[in-house]
């Protein structure tokens, strides 16, 4: 190894556009208290380790008194946060889409999900609304934070491999000259991270439960991060299902609902959701009959009938089930489920039951911005047939690459709307298409948007051939 990199240390970690944006909505409000803020800063690792270097500052040795930065938010006063806050770079939101390539975000939100874990592990562990715990997770390896603000390429270097199935110790370990481990300790005592931080970094008594509760949310962050096929992945799940008491396959069904969970609350933020991955990534939609008999907490998921309506709005298996009854329903052979990104700039494959593999549509990922029928639908609650009548019509809308993906025979589409905004919309193709089908595909369809909507509002139907305004056909 090359040596320590001693500009780590004196780097300024950016933060996230949001983050900023959210903390000055915060700040403005006279209402606002520092666990508020803390919320806010428990996202995002390099605003929290901003608040703790500023503190070794402000107050030297109050790290050893700090346990979470509510209390260093307490002790460097509003006034002097909102000025180091105008002070810290920040990321441009969407920067990847953009670019294609991954970032310091890839980081980021390892650290969050692994503060995530840790709050939902010491909450099992009779520690509700201990923040010391995930606030240490959230601080576990500022030394792959560093290097991503001082040797991107680096960094990306060492996240690919990790990608790649090669361990984050020995990866990061070759790009920053000296072990990973050792790295973070020597920014953990330079940054003035708290106690707690600092003593999960390395050895620990065994029966001590809360360096245990971090290492090991950080470890789930980490894994997760890297792919739910990891290697490590096996390893962890016994580890967490020892710590919660669980069997195996609980404590996996625990993993998948926190992951899901992180998603939900981390979606304001350009991050890569592990959970969203789980839950949406493009492939087969196994054709179980006993997709609802995951165990949780020892008992089987209560099978919903058609029409009952799932007080959380379970995205996942709603649209699962919805799609597999479109195909045996429908006269459709292939179902794709395409939903809006958080800011509704991009239309993206979610899901998708039937076809092959290389398939165009199951990579589909079309820019709000560019009209073609597949954007124009989102517009309001409306459907199509697709069919050799109306294809002339039709054909203005269909850009030649997109036509390509699409079943010469015919497709179904309509839109979905949730509360009423646009989610996405489902499209299912086949060679047996015919008006009844058409019919049952937008029961289908309007059962999809009710379910979702929790049953607290009306769904209006749709317009049917919406686009343009034609006759049916």
């Amino acid at each position: 190894m090359k040596g320590p990199n001693h500009r780590l240390a004196t780097a300024t970690l950016p933060i996230m556009k949001e983050t900023a944006r959210e903390l000055r909505r915060l700040l403005e409000l006279r209402s606002t208290r520092n666990h508020q803020i803390q919320d806010v800063l428990l996202s995002d690792p390099a605003a929290a380790i901003a608040v703790f270097r500023e503190l070794r500052q402000a107050r030297p040795g109050a790290c050893e008194q700090v346990t979470d930065t509510a209390h260093a938010v307490s002790l460097i006063g509003l006034d002097p946060f909102r000025r180091l806050l105008d002070k810290l770079p920040e990321i441009e939101s969407g920067r990847n889409e953009k670019t294609g390539m991954r970032g310091p975000e890839t980081a980021y939100s390892q650290a969050a999900h692994a503060a995530f874990y840790a709050g939902a592990l010491a909450d099992r562990g009779g520690n509700a609304g201990n923040r010391e715990i995930p606030t240490a997770a959230l601080l576990q390896n500022p030394a792959i934070l560093a290097l991503w603000s001082t040797e991107p390429e680096s960094a990306l270097r060492a996240s690919n491999a990790v990608r790649d199935g090669v361990p984050a110790n020995t990866a990061f370990s070759a790009e920053l000259g000296e072990p990973l481990e050792q790295a973070n300790q020597r920014l953990a005592r330079a940054w003035a991270f708290p106690r707690l931080a600092k003593q999960a970094m390395g050895d620990w008594d065994d029966f001590n439960p809360r360096p245990q509760m971090v290492k090991l949310a950080d470890g789930l962050a980490q894994t997760t991060a890297a792919s739910w096929q990891h290697e490590d992945k096996e390893t962890l799940t016994a580890l967490l299902s020892e710590f919660l008491d669980l069997s195996r396959d609980q404590a996996t069904a625990w993993l998948h609902q926190r992951a899901t969970d992180a998603a939900r609350k981390l979606s304001k933020l350009d991050y890569p959701l592990p959970g969203f991955e789980l839950i949406f990534m493009p492939g087969e939609i196994e054709d179980e009959e006993d997709d609802h008999d995951i165990p949780v907490f020892g008992a089987p998921r209560p099978r919903q009938t058609a029409k009952e309506t799932s007080p959380a709005g379970d995205l996942h298996s709603t649209m699962a089930d919805v799609m597999r009854r479109i195909r045996e329903q429908t006269g459709s052979e292939r179902v794709i489920f395409a939903m809006l990104n958080q800011d509704r700039s991009r239309l993206r494959t979610r899901l998708a039951l039937g076809g092959k593999p290389a398939d165009g549509l199951r990579k589909l990922d079309l820019d709000l911005g560019q009209k073609n029928l597949f954007t124009a639908l989102i517009a309001k609650p409306q459907s199509v047939w697709l069919n050799r009548q109306n294809a002339k019509t039709y054909e203005g809308y269909l850009p030649v690459a997109l036509r390509r993906m699409l079943s010469p025979h015919g497709a179904y589409l309509m839109s979905l709307f949730v509360h009423d905004k646009p989610l996405g919309l489902l499209y299912g193709d086949g060679t047996a298409l015919n008006e009844g089908g058409y019919r049952q595909f937008r029961e289908l369809c309007l059962e999809a948007s009710r379910v979702l909507d929790t049953g607290s509002r009306v769904v209006e139907k749709p317009q049917q051939q919406g686009i343009p305004q034609m006759p049916p056909g």
